[in-house]
């Protein structure tokens, strides 16, 4: 190949891969003379080495040209593991990480501005499978801000707004310019949807069960008879559940879709447990006045009764637009955070435990049984923490923080804080691990940009894409706005990631759908 310094039928001729060298020629070339030779052809040299069992070439110490780029280094490692069309295989894109940094120029460029020049000392470069580029499938614009969004059922997207309903969308109409909703689920209440999640498994395909929570500081249990669009049946709210004293932030299901916990701006978690069969009865008046602060107590009991109530924000002046479901108190409440949570996660290794993160700086893990905060991991009180997600393949735990940062976390070590942080440009609000790999995320910001990351690589965000993007074939003047008149690239509230597909949304109004495929 012409863009090789030395051609592949040369290197591949006397490539001893049990050596320390890489040969140039039939005999065999020392680490002591790459200093003396030439500035065309100086090699350095290389320790080559992956995580991945399946890639890994033998390790050791190669001569590499200092001129190679990625390209070359990516086509020397499939060369050596046979990923060639002359032996049926596709390359296979490599990305090459030096001291935690994603290689982005020459060897040699590395060299001069982190060694100084120094060509002799060995170089450790780990080189790991390339994630691709997200591209832009789709975008479905909503009449408000979205809220919350989730790929927790292959081929459709949950999406919540703030105009107070939840829409299931098929994906496979996401790419059309006016797709339409499958279902379009109303809240019994004009304040909106701040968040929303799949409770059933999916491996149910009849009576299948959402729930979203409300600024109406209450969440909503939805039912639908199937997803097929041929049904006739029509969802309706099954379940009203109270106990919260502030709007919703975060719902999560457990993997039976039996359990569920809301976490609020009150700072408390609320657990709730979904009856198998649909109850006769309420568990809660019509008219929760207990539930509000200082709403309960004997003085104030005495004062209303010769007085008219005053209306109470949220509940009872008017913002109530249905009557809802089954009315239902929390089976448990946990307290522990000293002001709002911001996020929760059901831990993806232990369904006995669900983890919080809260603005008073702290992750908390809950044991789901006794209710007890097993474990507790205080950082910086001014990190106010906004979301979080667990990486399934080793149990890490990544928050969105308001400080502009992105925290990892590393529970199973008694005395650890936070492990790593990755520096953003604004607050994090929606953060998703990859489902499957221990080292991707994505994350989205107030400032508009959905952004993937490495974390073997902290100090710069892989890609980072916006809906503000013109769209190949379109005009720069037609992406300013949506057809709502709403700005694009203002803030982003929320993201989902499904290892595939990748979905955020926010104040635009818009949710922007890109194929993303990590590890």
């Amino acid at each position: 190949m012409s863009c090789y310094p030395y051609s592949w039928h040369g290197i591949s001729r006397s490539l001893h891969l049990t050596s320390a060298t890489i040969t140039m020629s039939d005999h065999s070339m020392p680490l002591a003379s790459t200093s003396s030779s030439s500035s065309a052809n100086r090699q350095l040299p290389i320790n080559l080495f992956t995580r991945s069992q399946s890639d890994a070439i033998p390790q050791s110490t190669y001569l590499i040209p200092a001129q190679w780029r990625r390209f070359q280094l990516s086509e020397l490692i499939n060369k050596v593991l046979s990923n060639t069309p002359e032996h049926g295989k596709k390359p296979v894109p490599f990305d090459f990480l030096v001291n935690g940094e994603v290689l982005r120029g020459s060897l040699e460029s590395w060299v001069k501005k982190n060694r100084g020049n120094d060509e002799e000392s060995q170089i450790d470069v780990e080189y790991v499978r390339s994630v691709m580029p997200p591209e832009e499938a789709g975008r479905v614009e909503v009449e408000d801000w979205v809220s919350g969004l989730s790929l927790g059922r292959k081929g459709y997207v949950l999406l919540s707004s703030y105009l107070s309903h939840v829409q299931i969308l098929p994906l496979s109409s996401a790419s059309t310019s006016s797709p339409d909703a499958l279902h379009t689920l109303p809240l019994p209440t004009s304040l909106g949807a701040s968040s929303c999640t799949w409770l059933s498994p999916q491996t149910q395909t009849e009576n299948i069960l959402l729930a979203a929570g409300g600024i109406d500081r209450q969440v909503h249990v939805f039912t639908i008879p199937s997803l097929s669009p041929d049904s006739t049946s029509p969802p309706r709210e099954l379940y009203t559940l109270y106990g919260h004293t502030s709007p919703i932030s975060s719902v999560v299901g457990s993997s039976t879709g039996r359990e569920l916990f809301s976490a609020s701006w009150d700072g408390n978690l609320n657990f709730y447990v979904i009856p198998e069969e649909e109850p006769t009865e309420h568990q809660v008046a019509a008219d929760p006045m207990s539930y509000l602060p200082g709403q309960n107590n004997k003085k104030r009991r005495k004062l209303e009764k010769d007085m008219e109530k005053a209306p109470i924000e949220g509940l009872t002046d008017g913002d109530s637009t249905g009557i809802g479901g089954w009315r239902r108190a929390p089976d448990g409440v946990l307290r522990g955070h000293q002001g709002r949570v911001g996020g929760l996660v059901w831990d993806k290794l232990d369904s006995g435990k669900v983890w919080s993160a809260g603005w008073d700086g702290s992750v908390r893990g809950w044991e789901v049984d006794t209710g007890a905060a097993g474990v507790l991991r205080q950082g910086p009180a001014d990190k106010s923490a906004i979301c979080i997600d667990q990486f399934q393949a080793n149990g890490t735990l990544a928050t969105g923080n308001m400080d502009r940062t992105i925290c990892l976390w590393d529970t199973r070590q008694a005395t650890s804080l936070i492990s790593l942080t990755l520096p953003t440009s604004s607050p994090i609000p929606s953060i998703t691990c990859h489902p499957t790999s221990t080292f991707t995320l994505a994350s989205a910001s107030y400032s508009g940009i959905v952004q993937i990351w490495d974390i073997r690589s902290p100090k710069n965000a892989l890609f980072s894409v916006s809906k503000a993007q013109t769209k190949a074939g379109e005009v720069a003047e037609k992406r300013k706005v949506t057809k709502n008149g709403k700005v694009l690239g203002e803030r982003l509230l929320a993201l989902d990631w499904d290892g595939e597909v990748l979905v955020a949304g926010g104040e635009d109004g818009e949710v922007g759908i890109w194929r993303a495929r990590g590890e």
